[in-house]
């Protein structure tokens, strides 16, 4: 696991592409994102991207960008993306794992917030063994296959 760099945009819409074409993980359907533009966006405004790999390819990638306002700057919101083939063998918790260590170490920075739809049971399990806990509930805020799914708001503070 690594800090992303520009020239892994390629590989990271890549991954991003193939966890939205799930279409039960990630709201989007593609990546709607300049991916180069965005690590530097996220570097700018003091967050991390990171990037897991695998013989040299782009399994996975997570980041933490704070928000955009003075008001919201000592919050940070947590993306991951894993690729399907290598979930359950611990790479999204060693993504979140070095995430959270470099997080403890920013100044100003007290809290980290998330959303994932209340079906993915993995990922909330996941993300409570990290200390997250379950702070707001949007109901039928997706429909998926015909399905509504609640969209779950999860947090965790530093200090």
């Amino acid at each position: 696991m690594r800090e992303a760099v520009g020239k892994d945009a390629v590989s990271i819409v890549d991954v991003v592409n193939r966890v939205a074409s799930e279409r039960i993980y990630v709201v989007p359907e593609s990546s709607r994102e300049d991916w180069r533009e965005t690590i530097k966006e996220i570097k700018r405004r003091k967050g991390s991207i990171i990037v897991a790999t695998t013989d040299g390819k782009i399994v996975g990638m997570a980041y933490l960008v704070r928000g955009k306002f003075e008001k919201d700057r000592h919050v940070a919101f947590l993306g991951i993306s894993v690729l399907k083939e290598f979930r359950g063998g611990g790479i999204g918790a060693g993504l979140i794992d070095k995430l959270m260590k470099w997080a403890e170490k920013q100044q100003g920075l007290e809290k980290i917030s998330l959303t994932v739809f209340s079906t993915n049971r993995p990922a909330i399990n996941l993300y409570r063994k990290f200390g997250f806990y379950e702070e707001g509930l949007s109901r039928r805020q997706y429909r998926i296959d015909g399905k509504y799914v609640d969209e779950v708001t999860m947090s965790k503070f530093l200090s």
